[in-house]
């Protein structure tokens, strides 16, 4: 790799934690340690040999080495802090980095949520409430195994809540009223879910969108993401292949006509629902840089410009 081909990394795994405070964000210690293992595993997966990889620890000693300056910038997430720790170390600004209204907007549930709407019917049904009646009022339906609640903002299990059907506890409902502060909640019937998909790719500027092959996720009880391996014939029938690949194409177009263009990914999920298995094919959208992104896309990374 040739020194004009080198770029800088930031790994800001908390990208979503950012764009759901309001103000000036610093990374909490607690949070940090949450991440510092995910992190380690995606440099050495996702960050190419030669790059270099911009952590907090080490932002002041990379800032005196000039070993980043003129270097082109890549980050997980294009916030407003990652963006700060590019340009502290004198690297460029990734390219094709959209405003923070724009790059919240697309990151919001709501905004996934409209995108699946426009799938067909599916088995399941998500609900966007933006007050605590509408919450309330979706609570009361049955759901043999409850509801999912998710805030607008979340990522790896955090934002998110299960909830029997009915009226919520004192404290379930302090939860909710405080989530709705933050934005709309998403809620959808808890389900049991038999298998974790996800794809990734990548929205060019010309609009141009380039798919990764599936993979298959495991993930913790919380939704923490554990690990990632390529799909098979036999973890992934051709007809889910196929309706996973227009919710890819969907989210792609959807991200590209709002003004986005970037790594992006989405989440799915096989689950048993009335005594069969279904497809969920878009539980989430992400756009950023997804943990299976370089296993999905291989040796055909796109060009990041």
């Amino acid at each position: 790799m040739s020194a004009s081909e080198r770029r800088v990394w930031v790994l800001n795994l908390d990208a979503e934690t950012e764009l759901a405070t309001r103000g000036p964000y610093t990374r909490s210690n607690h949070l940090t340690r949450i991440l510092r293992a995910q992190e380690q595993q995606l440099a050495a997966t996702l960050v190419p040999a030669g790059d270099l990889v911009l952590s907090p620890e080490g932002l002041e000693e990379l800032r005196r080495s000039g070993e980043a300056r003129g270097l082109q910038g890549v980050a997980w997430s294009p916030t407003p802090s990652a963006l700060a720790a590019l340009e502290t170390v004198g690297a460029l600004t990734p390219a094709g980095t959209p405003g923070l209204t724009r790059l919240a907007e697309v990151n919001r549930r709501p905004f996934a949520t409209r995108v699946r709407g426009g799938l067909g019917e599916l088995a399941l049904s998500k609900v966007t409430a933006h007050s605590l009646d509408e919450v309330l009022e979706s609570l009361a339906r049955p759901a043999e195994l409850g509801w999912l609640v998710r805030r607008t903002f979340g990522a790896a299990g955090r934002g998110r809540r299960r909830i029997a059907a009915g009226r919520p506890s004192a404290l379930e409902q302090a939860w909710l009223e405080a989530s709705l502060r933050e934005g709309p909640l998403t809620l959808e019937p808890w389900v049991e879910v038999v298998t974790e998909f996800t794809r990734s790719g990548f929205v060019h500027a010309s609009g141009r969108v380039q798919l990764a092959a599936p993979t298959v996720q495991r993930t913790t009880r919380e939704g923490a993401w554990l690990a990632s391996e390529l799909a098979s014939a036999d973890s992934l029938r051709q007809e889910h292949d196929d309706a996973l690949q227009s919710a890819l194409e969907a989210a792609g177009q959807a991200l590209s006509a709002a003004g986005y263009s970037g790594a992006f990914g989405i989440d799915a999920f096989l689950h048993r629902w009335r005594g069969a298995l279904e497809l969920n094919p878009m539980s989430e959208i992400n756009a950023r840089y997804t943990m299976d992104w370089a296993l999905g896309f291989a040796d055909r990374r796109p060009d990041l410009g």
